[in-house]
């Protein structure tokens, strides 16, 4: 249940509506009411309830501060609790598997996934910093020639993959794992949302607002990708070059459009193209 209630406070950050009562925003009650879940269901101990006290007053204190320099302090502060968080690094969390070292095509490298409450915590608590605290009606109309949006969508799939077909990471591979439906709803609200929230709704936005010049089209998704590309060494060399080429395609969209779920849905695009159609998760 409290996986489920984590999805649904992450569904909830998009939303601009408050509690009738309390004036708080929706997505804070169900992280809430997600994480006494996650006490009871022993996915969440002592530990990690503290842990996301201390994490909720981080947020606060990066939305409220008046003091510049204090509050840059705490968002640095908030953008390494929330990677530790998103890496697993942080005590107090015990993530549900769903697959374990499964052969999903013949070829591969086994392939495990799990339910990261851990991780899914941290994307929509990122997505509260993005939004500050509140997504707003008026952001939702801030959309701007949706052809082109569609078409850097399309490129970016078409250039990622094709790149991993080059490679030699994957081949041609049409399947329906029994797992799928687990697969979409983790890899869309625990993965593709922790990741291009951090990644370009955090660190993108940041040091493009640091920069506030022309060479921050340049500079800021040029480096976001490069990290994300970095966080992929696991699969080699070849896997971090394909990860960054992607993660230039989903920084760029995010510049172009300033809407964090064009990255997110882009992201999630190339993951379910690549899970049904090609070697899942590389060649072996």
């Amino acid at each position: 249940m409290a996986f489920y209630l984590l999805g649904l406070s992450i569904v909830l950050a998009f939303f601009p509506c408050k509690t009738p009562i309390i004036q708080i925003p929706l997505w804070c009650l169900a992280c809430f009411t997600a994480v006494i879940s996650g006490y009871l269901d022993k996915v969440v101990d002592i530990q990690g309830v503290l842990i996301v006290l201390v994490y909720s007053g981080i947020l606060f204190g990066s939305l409220t501060l008046q003091q510049i320099w204090l509050r840059r302090v705490t968002v640095c502060l908030f953008g390494a609790v929330s990677l530790a968080l998103a890496m697993h690094l942080l005590p107090g969390f015990y993530n549900s598997a769903v697959v374990v070292e499964q052969t999903v095509s013949a070829d591969a490298i086994p392939f495990s996934l799990y339910a990261n409450f851990d991780k899914g915590l941290a994307g929509l608590f990122l997505l509260g910093y993005f939004f500050s605290g509140q997504a707003r009606v008026d952001y939702f109309y801030n959309q701007q020639k949706p052809k082109e949006t569609l078409v850097l969508v399309i490129f970016t799939l078409f250039f990622a993959l094709g790149l991993a077909l080059l490679l030699g990471l994957i081949q041609l591979d049409f399947k329906v794992p029994s797992f799928w439906l687990s697969f979409l709803a983790i890899n869309l609200l625990f993965t593709c949302v922790a990741e291009e929230a951090f990644f370009r709704g955090f660190l993108q936005r940041e040091l493009s607002n640091w920069l506030e010049g022309r060479f921050s089209l340049l500079i800021a998704p040029i480096f976001s990708a490069l990290i994300f590309g970095l966080a992929h060494i696991a699969g080699g060399v070849e896997y971090v070059f394909v990860a960054g080429v992607a993660g230039l395609g989903y920084g760029y969209l995010f510049h172009r459009t300033k809407r964090i779920e064009w990255s997110i849905l882009c992201h999630f695009a190339l993951n379910i193209t690549h899970f049904f159609l090609f070697t899942y998760p590389m060649i072996a």
